[in-house]
């Protein structure tokens, strides 16, 4: 009996969206087969042995896990892996809660972020892109006119985070520090200190003090003052 190419475990408390080239003419246009999200709950992991489109992942929040023959990836939040077309892979989550964006490739066309084997970065990409993606999954919703507007300008927007050179990619004391001040942004009214702000990271004060005049240029302190600026 032939091996399954596909498996799929997916708990019911997995709520998932997608959009494919047969509903969006643009997608077809620009060699997207198919773009999704996903808030995976409980359970929940996929395996493909011969896919035949490349993959390119996006985690938002939470971890997963990719494996593909001896190597295992830890899918971290900020991070994108790349999977070619015909690589066998199987991943899933390691969280209680992992949110994720997929974009599915046409494999008859050249992509500059795609080579002959896995990869993976950390980018500020992921939020982006799920928004992106959100936001032509709502535009179904709105009359033709405006759909097929709003739907257009998000399939442009797609198309250009795909572009976006991996020069983009960013180190991980990076990421971790646009996380404590994305944090931050969403909570400006707090009377923030700079324990509490080290807490986040998490990292001594002094350490944190030398990462945020790396990133910016200034103290914690000072650049939490030119955010509410």
């Amino acid at each position: 009996m032939e091996e399954k190419q596909e498996r799929y475990t997916i708990s019911e408390k997995t709520y998932q969206e997608f959009i494919d080239h047969t509903r969006v003419l643009a997608l077809e246009e620009r060699g997207i087969v198919q773009c999704g999200i996903a808030t995976c709950r409980d359970f929940f992991s996929v395996y493909r042995k011969n896919q035949k489109k490349h993959m390119l992942l996006y985690t938002v929040r939470g971890k997963g896990w990719l494996e593909s023959g001896a190597c295992r990836y830890e899918l971290e939040p900020g991070s994108l892996v790349v999977v070619p077309a015909g690589i066998e892979n199987g991943f899933g989550m390691e969280d209680e809660t992992w949110q994720i964006a997929w974009v599915f490739l046409s494999q008859h066309k050249e992509w500059s972020m795609v080579g002959e084997n896995i990869s993976y970065q950390l980018t500020p990409a992921p939020e982006v892109m799920y928004s992106c993606i959100q936001t032509l999954l709502r535009s179904i919703n709105l009359s033709i006119d405006y759909g097929s507007a709003v739907g257009a300008h998000s399939v442009a927007q797609l198309e250009l985070m795909l572009n976006m050179p991996s020069s983009e990619s960013v180190s991980r004391n990076q990421l971790k520090l646009r996380r404590v001040f994305d944090l931050v942004q969403r909570q400006l009214h707090k009377d923030w200190s700079v324990e509490q702000l080290a807490a986040l990271y998490p990292c001594s004060e002094p350490h944190l003090h030398r990462l945020t005049q790396q990133q910016f240029g200034r103290s914690p302190m000072a650049h939490l003052m030119r955010m509410r600026m």
